[in-house]
């Protein structure tokens, strides 16, 4: 892969937060957001002019409350829910997902390592405690939605997840595209998943540049190691547009690619 460039003044900025902007936890809740992260994200969107948003699985809610006091635009279960730059909502239509819920509920009594998360639009299904019941976990959501129209499975790191159908980040990536302040810009997106890898190709699309967060096979052009890589580029690349990234951010340096 190419080297990674430093965030330009004219660039759309779109981040993943799990694995990409903090560090993956043993579960959901757990996770914990670095102080100076916050401090980087609102100079990153003020040099910006705006063009900054999350990108996630998680719900904006969920987001706000790790982000806070910051409130970004945003794009939440993987698209399904999004705030724009004027903080305007837009929600999909709920899914009825009880039949899907009851089942997935049987299995985790049964195989109580297992934590059904429920979102607004969509449920998962984390495995993170008891990776050896995937394939378990895989097979029981396939066969559930034999019976279910409208929502599709996505796959993820130890976790498998019911959303609706045609939703992916990509997508959410492609209508930011249209509005101000995202509109006429570069797009570039970084995440760890393989739930991110749409959101890769439409950034490849729009003439733009996808930062993989880790190392395997990807549609990203550009890598770094880690989510400290990446909070370490953030926060350079914040001080190279003359925007101070927050107390205590790491002396500039180059990320390990």
């Amino acid at each position: 892969m190419s080297s990674l460039p430093l965030i330009e003044p004219d660039t759309a900025l779109f981040l993943d937060f799990d694995g990409t902007l903090a560090d993956l936890a043993p579960r959901p809740e757990l996770v914990y957001v670095e102080p100076e992260l916050v401090g980087t994200l609102r100079a990153l969107h003020t040099a910006l002019g705006g063009a900054l948003a999350i990108v996630s699985g998680r719900t904006v809610a969920e987001l706000d409350n790790f982000l806070s006091p910051l409130v970004l635009p945003a794009a939440g279960v993987h698209g399904a829910e999004v705030r724009d730059s004027a903080g305007r909502r837009f929600e999909m239509p709920a899914p009825n997902l009880g039949g899907m819920l009851a089942r997935l509920e049987d299995l985790a009594l049964a195989h109580p390592a297992l934590r059904i998360e429920r979102k607004p639009m969509a449920l998962a299904v984390h495995y993170r405690s008891a990776p050896e019941l995937e394939q378990l976990v895989r097979s029981q959501v396939a066969e559930a939605l034999k019976d279910m129209s409208g929502v599709e499975m996505l796959h993820g790191k130890m976790v498998v997840e019911v959303k609706p159908a045609g939703v992916t980040k990509g997508s959410a990536i492609e209508n930011f595209m249209r509005e101000a302040p995202f509109a006429g810009r570069k797009p570039v997106f970084a995440g760890d998943d393989v739930t991110d890898e749409d959101g890769f190709v439409m950034v490849n699309k729009l003439g733009g540049l996808g930062v993989l967060v880790g190392q395997r096979a990807t549609a990203a052009t550009v890598s770094v190691n880690n989510p400290a890589a990446l909070r370490l580029w953030l926060g350079h690349s914040a001080r190279a547009l003359g925007a101070p990234a927050g107390q205590g951010d790491a002396p500039a340096s180059t990320p390990a690619l």
